[in-house]
């Protein structure tokens, strides 16, 4: 469990050097006044998995849920600065998050299937978008996203049976599935693993790793820091509320900059 999942380099960067998702400036206010998230700029490529990493109440989850605009559900909740994505900001009250949550799929900490066949729970979103297609269509679009998932042959003969029925790890695949379903370009995870085994987690890494190296862009909140070695490329740490150090993975956890970061990484705080 403690080696480095076995990794493919991420593609080259575009010849414009566009991100797939970047930050300007962001910051999060709860009851327009307590700041939860100070001024943060991070990009993101595809191809790549970036940790975010911190303790508790540090502003990571927070972050993270900036990307799809998740914040906004939250009443009382200000997120300022610029979220782009391929481009073009989309922090702006005019954004379709219907169709922007089509390309940036989310993950959540517990695993949340709908009380639905397992079938069922990768068909609900493509059929509300118009994409599910033909019966042949539907039945390739399922497999396609269980095999993504790292799930087809261990549910390929009970496609019928309720998401509700498979262990806790194969439910947090279908979820996965559920959002690959959806052909996004980005996948954030909101520490996946949490509430796993260390088989199901080992199994959600290699799964979120396969993802990237498709050419998906990967955000992954984690407290796990052997589970950060292990998936990303680049690592984020997060403390109070402020994006202290970013950089590869590797100098990251090998050769910090910060002294909080170091502190952090040795155990003393968080």
């Amino acid at each position: 469990m403690s080696e480095t999942l076995n990794r493919q380099a991420p593609p080259a960067a575009a010849a414009s050097g566009e991100h797939a998702l970047a930050t300007r400036d962001v910051t999060v206010r709860y009851n327009h006044v307590k700041e939860a998230l100070h001024p943060t700029s991070l990009s993101f490529d595809a191809g790549t998995v970036t940790a975010l990493i911190g303790p508790s109440g540090c502003g990571k989850s927070t972050f993270l849920r900036c990307l799809n605009l998740m914040n906004r559900e939250i009443r009382a909740c200000d997120v300022n600065g610029q979220i782009i994505y391929h481009g073009r900001n989309v922090n702006t009250r005019e954004e379709n998050l219907f169709e922007l949550r089509r390309s940036i799929g989310m993950v959540f900490q517990q695993p949340t299937p709908f009380r639905k066949s397992i079938r069922e729970n990768i068909l609900f979103a493509p059929r509300r978008h118009g994409m599910a297609g033909s019966r042949e269509q539907a039945d390739e679009l399922v497999e396609r996203s269980l095999r993504q998932a790292a799930l087809w042959d261990e549910v390929k003969d009970k496609l019928d049976r309720s998401g509700l029925s498979l262990s806790g790890g194969q439910q947090q695949r279908l979820c996965i599935a559920r959002t690959l379903a959806m052909s996004p370009d980005v996948v954030l995870f909101d520490e996946p693993c949490s509430a796993l085994d260390p088989i199901s987690t080992f199994t959600v890494e290699q799964t979120i790793r396969s993802i990237a190296d498709s050419g998906i862009c990967v955000a992954i909140v984690t407290h796990n820091m052997e589970q950060a070695t292990r998936v990303s490329d680049n690592t984020a740490f997060f403390y109070m509320g402020d994006m202290v150090e970013t950089g590869p993975t590797r100098q990251i956890f090998m050769a910090p900059k910060d002294q909080r970061l170091s502190d952090y990484l040795s155990g003393r705080f968080g």
